[in-house]
Order: C-alpha cells, then structure tokens, then sequence
C-alpha cells in the first residue's frame, strides 16, 4: 500500500497511483498531508502563548499583528479570522518609512524539527502554508478600495510592494527549505482574487503587476524541489492557466460551481492537480447526498486523469458556512467511493 506522500507525489505528477488523495485531518482524522504553518517572527509572539509550527497562529482579536495590522473578530473558535481595522499604510508617504517583517527573523519555526520527524513516521506529504501572499496582505496594509483604486492610479507603487512582498515569501521559503533540510514539499500559499462572477482587477493588471511576482516566488521553491498549492476563492477562472504557466502544479478551488466543473476542466485537467471539496456555497449546506454524490462524480471524471490529478478535501470550519459533519463525512465517503484509479 502506499504511503501518503507517495499517493499525493503520483497525483501531481500523473504517474498513476491507486487512487486521489484525502485530505479530511480536522473533520475526520484521515489525510494525507502533514501541514505545518509559517509563525510570526519571535517579536511579535504574544505573551502566555504556545507556538509550534503545527498550528496555524491566527490574528488576535484587538492586537495588531506584526506587519501592523490590527484585528477585530467576535468569533473566538477561529474559523473567522476577522477584519483588518486599520490602515497601516494611509498614504504613500507613509509606505517610505514602512518597516518589512523580517522572514529571517527567529521564531518562526518552533517545533519544525519534531513535526517533520512525526510526518516522516506517518509517510505524509509535507505541506508549508504561508498565507496571504501578495495581493491579500497589500490590501491588508493599504485598504482593499484604496488597493483596487491604486492599481489603477498608481501602478508603480503597487508594483514596487509586490515585490517586496514577493521578497518577504521568497525569504520564507529560502529559511524553511535550509531549516528543513529539503524535507518540506510544498510551498502553500493563498490570495484570494475572485468575486462572485469573475476577478476583483482586470486580468491585464494581474498579469502586469502581479504574475511577475508570482512567477519569481514560485520559481524559487520549484528550484528547491517544493511543489506549489495555491488557493483562491470566488471565480479565478480566468487566471487558472497563468498560475499554471507561473508554477502552479496543485491548485484548491472551494467552489466548483461557481467557476464550474466542465470549465474548470478546460483550463486545466492534466495540466494542474486540483484539490477540490465539494461547493461549500451552494451544495454542501444542503447537506443533500445525492447531490453531493453526484458532483464527486463528477469532479473525478473531469478534473482527474487515469494517471491521476485530484485531491479530495475537506471545509474546516464548517458553522462558519452552516455545514454539518455528517456532509462533509458523506463528501469523504464518495471520494473514497469514486476515487480509485486502480
């Protein structure tokens, strides 16, 4: 039987493995994937607290984080980050005395060492998330109209903070592949780019400004030896194919409906391993099992190869989207049921 990491390797790489890959870890203990999660650097650690790479450290409610954001959320179980209340950068004038975390800066990788010889044991696949990549932490920084405003009216100074954000990744990368040793084999990483129907910018901008930037952090893990997992939620459609030709070699998509699965399967069926869930917008909180049973279906015949190319996954934090466990459990049972490739 295969280990973990060999069945997501044979998805990625189409090289037949005897089923898709799982990954259901919170919702029922089955995966195979080993995720750990970039920390904020020693100065910002927040008193009483444990770090370990094992666990996402998620923004405080009312602090502000290390890149000066402060943080408002009235969910305390975590499956609402919350909102950005500030604007770290009010006006370009204050963007030149704006000081970058250090992604060198100690602290970041409590635990990795153990967590690494845990996931060896167990045979899983090692996935880094290091979230909010580019486009979501500058408008984080800058505020998300003032962001959608600048990209149009002041394009060099957007551009001039992709890439710094785009170093600030790049320097992660860099540190957790020498921490590691080589042993981490995905770079995770997320931005968030679409609306309900098509992109938040105009796909000219994105590729001018940001699929450069893209390009060069992805490029530098590939170099590395790491895979790259990239998330957008809301239609992206459009862009599948950019971030493939960037380095995208495993892409999640939460709502296949929304882009749709025939389309979807267009833009990249054997091109790109998908990593897909049910649609957490408009069929699992109906919790309807026909329903879900058929989309599972669907989504193996069209977005899988023989060879292989799809991961089955879970939603974590299902009262934040009305889902019960006995759907996400049933969505399980059907990619279990339906993903056998031998």
């Amino acid at each position: 039987m295969s280990t973990g990491y060999e069945i997501i390797k044979g998805n990625l790489n189409f090289t037949g493995p005897e089923r898709i890959g799982l990954r259901f870890d919170r919702t029922a203990g089955i995966s195979d994937v080993y995720r750990i999660f970039v920390l904020p650097g020693e100065s910002h650690y927040i008193e009483d607290t444990v770090y370990n790479v094992k666990k996402k450290a998620r923004p405080v409610s009312g602090l502000k984080d290390e890149w000066g954001c402060l943080w408002a959320s009235e969910d305390a179980t975590g499956s609402d980050m919350g909102q950005v209340k500030n604007v770290a950068i009010a006006d370009w004038d204050d963007y030149e005395d704006y000081v970058f975390p250090d992604p060198y800066e100690p602290g970041r990788w409590e635990g990795l060492e153990e967590a690494l010889a845990e996931a060896e044991s167990l045979g899983k696949y090692v996935q880094l998330n290091s979230p909010h990549c580019i486009f979501e932490r500058m408008h984080f920084l800058r505020g998300f109209e003032d962001t959608l405003m600048d990209i149009l009216v002041e394009p060099d100074y957007i551009a001039d903070m992709a890439e710094k954000l785009a170093d600030f990744q790049i320097g992660i990368i860099k540190e957790a592949h020498r921490l590691s040793n080589g042993r981490i084999h995905c770079y995770d990483t997320t931005d968030d780019w679409g609306a309900q129907k098509n992109l938040m910018i105009s796909p000219d901008s994105f590729r001018e400004i940001f699929l450069p930037q893209y390009r060069r952090v992805f490029q530098t893990a590939r170099g590395l030896g790491m895979d790259i997992r990239f998330h957008s939620d809301g239609n992206y459609l459009e862009i599948i194919p950019d971030l493939i030709d960037a380095g995208v070699n495993m892409l999640n998509i939460h709502q296949p409906l929304l882009m749709g699965i025939d389309n979807i399967s267009k833009a990249g069926q054997g091109k790109v391993c998908f990593e897909v869930t049910v649609d957490i917008q408009a069929t699992l909180p109906k919790g309807d099992k026909a329903e879900i049973e058929d989309q599972v279906k669907q989504m193996v015949e069209k977005l899988a190869t023989p060879e292989g190319g799809l991961i089955g996954i879970e939603y974590g934090y299902l009262g934040a989207i009305g889902v019960t466990p006995e759907a996400m459990h049933y969505s399980l049972e059907m990619f279990q049921k339906y993903g056998q490739f031998k």
